[in-house]
């Protein structure tokens, strides 16, 4: 008997030093306590090749799997990534990156210099489609790769937004060389360098990323990462009750009804943060349809907009007017400016003069016989999308405009979008961290592969947002975007919305999730560090 008690004990022993040991981090820190985070959005990744896909899940899912050269943190600074440093030459001309050592695709291969090359030439290749991200490499002269670990740009002239240009991530040259770059299978299950792996991309479920343990800045603390496809907000309010996802934003109307129970304050943190983002209507100006050539009718459209009823009303207060291509984290507010107003007595009379008189039979304005009657394409899994459109609808009706609504899912409004395929469109963008970001809205050289979606021409601010670029001085360059602002203001292709103040709720079992004008992910490090309390925290 005493023999098979001293085998067992032996076996245990055995057992318990063959089991897995806590993860550790580079540094030998104990990983932490694993367990997965689900985070709602509510919609799906267009693709996740790391340079094509630029819609806002699209850039979600390559922050977690990929690295870019250069960062931003929590508070919009920029941090090194899988850059350990960099300088600048004298004239302004030449950026040099110095890459971390001995960092290694998910594969295990070696991410040199080579793939950053790789990366930078299939931006620019415009069979790639990388509309979101070629602009920033417009002014590059010559990138160079001297050795694996060191990267040269040489710019054309001084590019005051070059380091920000980089904040991409960088392809794995080897799996993709010898591919169709558009169709391959790694634009669905990508490899990258960053802190969690690809695992699956469940169509209309989910997408389930794990943990590197191998990631250059430590193993995440979390096992699991999962994106959960909830288009729905009133069905992710319910995932959230009911403990299936971690996170969710909540809609004013729902925050006003949940947030005050105590059971909901035990268990959830609130979130609040206004997002570098905002919604506008780009109006299609390029003669394709009768109606938005004049900017006199744009100007008129955006007049009788109530932006700041629908903030008031609809979103409870939960927003802002926008009424700038710059969002004012990005460009603080001109104090001399004023938003473009409610008035749609001003509407009327810039809709007569620009020919389109009100016919008081149909209620309609008319021009040579055409009705004004257009269509306004928008996101029919965006709440703000579908309540927005509903309240200029009938706006746009009481000055005798007739607009229908098209709903699409985001890959057929993209794709309508990028072929300049509307007469107008109501979208979002994430503007990058300098006022240069809106050259694709609004540079003419954007109009066709890029993200001027309006195919808005003006040589004066076409100009000007080229001298913003060769510009350095701080103060030089915010006078020249004023000047842009104005312009566009006058010119109106778009009609610039409001940004929406994001209320959400994060379950209180996670710890280091931290809010940033860019969410809890947009950052770095960001859900690298999220992690479950431990008992001793609950």
């Amino acid at each position: 008997m005493r023999r098979r008690i001293a085998t067992a004990l032996v076996l245990a022993l055995v057992l318990a030093g063959c089991s897995s040991p806590p993860r550790e981090d580079a540094a030998g820190r104990r990983a932490g306590p694993g367990g997965r985070f689900v985070y709602a959005i509510p919609g799906e990744p267009t693709t996740l090749n790391l340079v094509s896909g630029t819609d806002a899940w699209s850039l979600l899912v390559q922050r977690l799997v990929a690295d870019s050269l250069v960062d931003h943190d929590e508070t919009l600074k920029a941090v090194p990534r899988l850059a350990s440093s960099w300088e600048f030459s004298p004239d302004g001309r030449v950026l040099t990156f110095h890459l971390r050592p001995g960092v290694r695709f998910h594969d295990g291969t070696p991410c040199t210099s080579r793939d950053v090359l790789y990366t930078y030439e299939k931006i620019l290749d415009p069979a790639s489609h990388a509309v979101g991200r070629r602009d920033a490499f417009l002014p590059v002269e010559k990138v160079e790769a001297p050795d694996g670990e060191t990267v040269t740009v040489t710019y054309r002239h001084p590019y005051a937004p070059a380091l920000r240009g980089w904040e991409v991530p960088i392809l794995p040259r080897h799996l993709y060389e010898n591919e169709d770059f558009a169709a391959s299978p790694h634009n669905r299950a990508p490899i990258g360098t960053g802190p969690f792996r690809f695992v699956s991309w469940e169509a209309g479920q989910k997408i389930t990323l794990a943990a590197n343990p191998d990631y250059w800045d430590g193993a995440p603390p979390l096992d699991n990462f999962v994106f959960q496809f909830i288009p729905s907000e009133d069905t992710a309010l319910q995932a959230l009750l009911a403990g299936e996802i971690d996170y969710a934003r909540l809609s004013p109307a729902q925050w006003a009804s949940e947030s005050a129970a105590a059971r909901f304050q035990r268990r959830f943190r609130s979130i609040r943060f206004v997002p570098l983002f905002f919604y506008y209507i780009a109006w299609r100006g390029d003669g394709s349809n009768p109606f938005f050539a004049d900017y006199r009718v744009r100007q008129a459209l955006s007049l009788a907009l109530d932006r700041e009823g629908y903030v008031k009303s609809v979103l409870r207060g939960l927003g802002e007017v926008a009424s700038s291509p710059f969002h004012p984290l990005v460009l603080e507010q001109d104090p001399d400016a004023t938003t473009t107003p409610y008035d749609p007595s001003r509407a009327k009379a810039l809709l007569d003069a620009a020919g389109w008189r009100l016919d008081p039979r149909t209620g309609l304005r008319t021009r040579q016989g055409i009705p004004f009657r257009f269509e306004l394409l928008i996101f029919g899994g965006g709440q703000d999308h579908v309540q927005f459109s509903q309240v200029a609808q009938e706006s746009l009706r009481n000055i005798g405009v007739g607009m229908s609504i098209v709903r699409l899912d985001w890959p057929a409004l993209l794709s309508r979008l990028q072929k300049g395929d509307f007469q107008a469109a109501l979208s979002g963008t994430v503007p990058g961290l300098d006022p240069d970001s809106s050259y694709g809205m609004l540079h003419s050289s954007q109009i066709r592969g890029g993200q001027n979606y309006s195919a808005f021409h003006d040589d004066r601010v076409d100009e000007a947002l080229e001298e913003g670029r060769r510009t350095l001085d701080p103060e030089a360059r915010r006078a020249i975007y004023r000047r842009i602002e104005a312009r566009v203001r006058e010119m109106e292709p778009y009609s610039f919305l409001f940004y929406p103040v994001v209320q959400a709720a994060v379950s209180s079992r996670f710890r280091n999730v931290v809010p940033s004008p860019i969410g809890i992910l947009g950052y770095f490090p960001g859900a690298a560090r999220f992690r479950i309390a431990g008992e001793d925290e609950r």
